[in-house]
Parts: C-alpha cells; structure tokens; sequence
C-alpha cells in the first residue's frame, strides 16, 4: 500500500509539473529546433505560398477574376483624368476595357517567367532572427521577404512582362491611347505603364502570399513536416 501511495504521488507531481510549464512565450519552439530546422521551415513557407499565390493568379482569369477581383490591374490612377479626357475625344469605355482585359490576360500568361524569380530570391534570403518571424504576427514572413526582396524580385520579372506586353497587344494599345492623350491635353500625366504593371503583379501575389502563410499557420492542413513548427 505504502509503495502504491508513492506511485499515485509521483504521479499527481509529473501532472502538476506538465500543466504549470505550458509554454506561452515561443521558448519551446526556440529550444526544441536548431537554426537549420526553423530556416527551412520559414523558406520552404515562402516557397509554398509563393506556388499557391502563381497557381491562383497565374492562371486564366486569375488576376482579373480570382477573389472578386482583388487582384485586378485596373489602371485606378488614370481613371479620373487620362481616361476620362479620352472619352471626349472618341475613345471609349470599350477601349479602356480592353487595355484592362489585355493586361490581366498578359499578366496572367506569366507563371513560367515569375516562379523562377520566387524561389531564386527565396533561396538567397539571409534571416537574422528566426524566432521573431516564426513567432510573428499574420504575414511576418512574408511582409519580411518583401522587405527584403522586392526591388530583386521586380528587377527580375521586368524584362519578361515587358516582351509579353508587347506579344498581347498591351504596349501598342497604350502607345495609342497615350498619342491621342498628348495631342489634345495639356495636363500632363507622369505615367510609366511598365512599372506600374509590374509592381500591380508583384503586390497581387505578395498579398496572396499572406493570405497563404496564414492557412499554413492555423490550419494543419496546409503544412508539411518541414512547416509543422509554424502552426499556432
């Protein structure tokens, strides 16, 4: 009985120690996985939200359609100026549709161009602090690849969107609206069409990106072994 009653009480202390050690903090994560571990887990998120956001946009009517719209490249900045003078001097809604259309159409044909440029800035990624983005808020990991690879990551994909605006029709179209533009306003408009494409693409998918690294982070489904330390 006497060594029974030291079981039970072994028992009770070993239940007691579990519950009152119940990490809060992050400290566990950080003491259980090497560096190595927590910088695969961090990049092979990038890599899989990076596919995710490509596969969604990417796509037929993916920039132009996906999510209501909410990555559409819609040339908001010209509507109430460029376009508006446009259509007093017979150009119409019909063809600033189709710079829209046509661009969303361009956009959408570049998965093959923009995956490369992705995991190439993914795999050169120097993270100093693991932890901070491991235990971070929504998109921590994704806001911090952005911070540090944007401007590598547009630089790389410029080149391509460039050749395929022009294979889709997008450059001609502009270049015919922005003659007629000039030569009948004198309110100029400071507008680079290239850039602003390319930068429209870039915060689409850096977006999607976010949206992804949250599922990856609340829903075990959406993890892999190499990601299972990022669930909350």
């Amino acid at each position: 009985m006497k060594k029974l009653s030291i079981i039970v009480i072994l028992a009770v202390m070993a239940a007691v120690t579990l519950f009152s050690c119940k990490d809060e903090s992050g400290e566990f994560v950080e003491q259980l996985y090497t560096n190595a571990q927590k910088e695969k887990a961090i990049k092979e998120c990038l890599k899989t939200s990076a596919d995710s956001a490509v596969n969604h946009l990417c796509t037929e009517g993916g920039f132009f359609s996906y999510n209501d719209g909410d990555y559409r490249i819609d040339f908001s900045p010209l509507q109430n100026n460029m376009f508006d003078s446009l259509s007093h001097y017979g150009w119409g809604a019909t063809a600033t549709d189709s710079l829209i259309r046509l661009t969303n159409k361009m956009a959408e044909s570049c998965g093959a161009q923009i995956r490369p440029a992705f995991v190439s800035a993914i795999d050169s990624l120097e993270i100093v602090d693991y932890d901070a983005l491991i235990n971070g808020k929504v998109g921590a990991i994704t806001h911090y690849f952005e911070l540090y690879k944007y401007n590598e990551l547009k630089s790389a994909i410029k080149t391509p969107v460039s050749i395929r605006m022009d294979v889709y029709g997008v450059t001609d179209l502009w270049n015919s609206m922005w003659q007629l533009y000039v030569s009948h306003c004198p309110v100029p408009v400071n507008f680079d069409i290239q850039n602003y494409v390319v930068e429209k693409m870039l915060d689409g998918l850096l977006q999607e990106m976010c949206a992804e690294e949250e599922l990856i982070r609340i829903d075990s489904n959406h993890r892999s072994d190499a990601t299972d330390l990022l669930g909350w």
